[in-house]
């Protein structure tokens, strides 16, 4: 039994460390602060409990001893615990108190670093927090300081005669403050400062300030950065997407690598896989998997389940997939497609079988039970028989962390919200969720985007395809018409 202080870096999932990959793979049970990329709850597997322990915008929390207990009781009766902390836990992150409560009980603790703020949010901005010349020394302070109400003098004094880089965590409301107190004691007022908030985010902002004219407050979570490198203004790429943030509601995995090629591309990626797969035994599939002249596949859901469900060598008939991820989940299982639908959908999908079955043959589909019937007429149009296979049916579901992602969006915003079925956009309008003041809709096809105008009374945008590559283009498209004034 042993309790995991984990870093999830200050950024979004692709940052995490595959150690603390394989710690929340493997958790029984995680505790999470609020500045933790919500998605990364979804790594750990279902049967995991989820604990919230962090504080947002002044909504009631837990106090950190309440966290320690917490941590001690789940560290006596769990096999593996995962502490949660967005950057680092050792960097303001209080984890040095939970272990040496967790010593105390006598509970093993591991630790595993994550990128802290100062370090990748500030990098990522174009601030390096050492620079040969301009700074020699990091150094990091928070905020939060204070004796009796007021700056810990001697500690401020030093900061301001210590030259380097000075790096301020949870210090965006008390800045002014700081600022005067750094003044006073020695530190020049044209000193270049600058205030990155969500560093490491593709909603990062940075703005930039002489001490002397700093303002009195900030927006939160930053790391407010003075002298040294902090007027060293270095320009990354930040990618074509920088700036949006976009919500995926599709199902599971299809949501959570959707979101990460939108974080590949610079924007910010919320997984919503408000559906989620049960799958449905059906009496002698496996004999008429096994006869059938065609075997069509429309998901790559169905795809993944065939090899669980059949003896893959048994099989005669020639496959047809919907499209190229249907294709590409078929080879994972060491199958090819025989017929392949071009763009990704039903009417393409119909067409394909119109032109390629034959009078008499047997036609297996193999999927979704809420299925378009548009394939299927097809086939019986020819003369085929049809045999349908209701594989697997799309079930409601939440993923854990659920109010996490609200109470976000109205920190950052939220740019688009791309649906990846009607059935999805109904599963959001039934689940709570309000669609963010500016968000778009956006459909991954015709249907799709009807559903979304239909029951959430604004209008669609639609893929040109249903590929990624579509998507961003789409996107890129909607981040040139944005207004002006709403970008940092």
């Amino acid at each position: 039994m042993t309790v995991h202080l984990v870093g999830a870096g200050c950024a979004g999932p692709r940052w995490i460390t595959l150690e603390a990959l394989d710690l929340l793979r493997r958790a029984d049970a995680v505790v999470y602060d609020s500045l933790i990329h919500p998605d990364l709850l979804q790594l750990a597997p279902r049967t995991c409990e989820f604990h919230a322990a962090g504080k947002r915008k002044g909504r009631a929390s837990l106090k950190q001893p309440e966290i320690n207990a917490l941590l001690t009781e789940l560290g006596k009766a769990k096999e593996t615990v995962v502490r949660l902390k967005g950057g680092d836990p050792f960097v303001f992150g209080r984890g040095g108190e939970e272990a040496l409560a967790l010593e105390k009980e006598g509970i093993p603790w591991t630790y595993t670093p994550g990128i802290t703020a100062a370090i990748g949010g500030l990098g990522r901005a174009g601030i390096p927090p050492t620079h040969r010349g301009l700074a020699d020394s990091l150094t990091l302070a928070t905020g939060h300081s204070e004796q009796n109400g007021a700056p810990r003098e001697n500690l401020w004094k030093a900061v301001a005669e210590g030259g380097g880089t000075l790096a301020v965590y949870m210090g965006a409301s008390s800045w002014g403050n700081l600022a005067r107190f750094l003044e006073a004691n020695g530190m020049a007022p044209e000193t270049p400062c600058a205030a990155v908030t969500r560093g490491g985010w593709g909603c990062a902002s940075t703005v930039r300030f002489p001490l002397s004219c700093s303002p009195s407050a900030l927006r939160g979570p930053a790391v407010v950065t003075a002298g040294g490198t902090a007027g060293l203004a270095l320009s990354p790429d930040r990618g074509p997407l920088a700036e949006l943030k976009v919500a995926v509601v599709r199902p599971a995995p299809e949501s959570w690598d959707t979101a990460r090629f939108l974080e590949s591309l610079g924007a910010d990626g919320f997984s919503l896989p408000l559906l989620a797969e049960e799958e449905l035994p059906f009496p002698g599939e496996e004999d008429l998997l096994a006869g059938a002249d065609w075997i069509v596949l429309t998901s790559p859901r169905g795809a993944a389940l065939l090899s669980g469900r059949t003896d893959l060598r048994t099989l005669r008939g020639k496959i047809a997939s919907i499209g190229p991820g249907t294709t590409a989940a078929l080879a994972r299982t060491g199958l090819r497609a025989d017929g392949e639908a071009r763009p990704s959908t039903s009417e393409a999908l119909a067409s394909l079988l119109a032109g390629r079955v034959q009078p008499g043959e047997r036609v297996v589909f193999f999927r979704n039970e809420a299925g378009s019937p548009l394939p299927e007429d097809a086939v019986r149009a020819r003369g085929a028989a049809v045999v349908n296979i209701p594989a697997y049916r799309m079930v409601p579901g939440r993923p854990p962390g659920w109010d996490s992602y609200e109470s976000l969006w109205e920190e950052t915003g939220l740019d688009a919200v791309v649906f990846g079925s009607a059935a999805l956009v109904r599963a959001w309008n039934t689940s709570g969720l309000s669609m963010p003041e500016g968000a778009v809709p956006v459909g991954w096809g015709t249907p799709c985007a009807a559903a979304a105008e239909g029951l959430l009374g604004l209008k669609a945008l639609v893929m040109a395809e249903p590929t990624l590559e579509s998507l961003a283009a789409l996107l890129a498209d909607l981040k040139k018409r944005k207004p002006t004034e709403e970008k940092e």
